[in-house]
């Protein structure tokens, strides 16, 4: 879709308005939910002007095109998700609760409606090929992985776990964690797992990976 130049110029002068940025927010807040629920190919960009009660020109004025709005509302649907960072590891830390907590932090993320949805539009796009996957999977599945490697970097400087490359370390904790019952997960054959269960498992997943990295002269 194009415009006049000046008309497209006059639209960018005036954005950054207080108006203009709540139209941008309830655009995107829109763009979110609808690409959740409809997929990428299921939402048009009328669709989400409707239902932000904007015009599609007011949609094409802060987002160029569907990739862009689309990559932006998957960048701010990981940030929403990610919101909650655990704390770093120092000297005095009691590192099993710490790694009890990021445990929790990423199983839950894991099972989040919001994060289930992100998974399969994610697998809808690998299965076209689309150029839109890499952009989603650096939004997402890399900022979470990031948080596991700092945080297993961290504990081996400190001496909490024996060295390796945190991406194997992360690799294993992520299994050990998500195992096949997360496909049955994303498949619907199966609920996600009860706040007990989750215990159950972030337990075991961390007695495995403890008999792999715990240092000998550890307990």
């Amino acid at each position: 879709m194009t415009f006049s130049p000046f008309l497209e110029f006059f639209q960018q002068m005036n954005v950054g308005r207080p108006k203009d940025l709540e139209k941008r927010q309830r655009i995107l807040e829109s763009a979110k939910q609808l690409f959740l629920e409809m997929g990428y190919h299921g939402c048009s960009m009328n669709q989400i002007a409707q239902h932000a009660a904007v015009t599609k020109l007011t949609v094409y004025n802060h987002f160029q095109d569907k990739a862009t709005l689309f990559t932006s509302a998957i960048e701010d649907t990981c940030e929403y998700i990610l919101n909650t960072r655990p704390r770093h590891l120092h000297s005095e830390s009691h590192f099993m609760q710490a790694f009890v907590e990021i445990c929790e932090l990423g199983l839950n993320i894991m099972n989040l409606p919001e994060a289930i949805k992100l998974d399969l539009l994610l697998l809808e796009l690998a299965a076209e090929h689309s150029p839109l996957v890499d952009q989603f999977f650096r939004a997402s599945h890399l900022k979470m992985r990031q948080v596991w490697e700092n945080f297993f970097q961290d504990a081996a400087a400190l001496n909490f776990i024996q060295q390796d490359h945190p991406a194997r370390q992360t690799e294993l904790i992520v299994s050990l964690l998500m195992g096949l019952r997360h496909q049955e997960v994303l498949l619907g054959m199966r609920p996600v797992p009860e706040a007990a269960e989750r215990q159950a498992i972030i337990h075991s997943a961390i007695d495995i990976f403890m008999l792999k990295y715990q240092l000998s002269a550890q307990s």
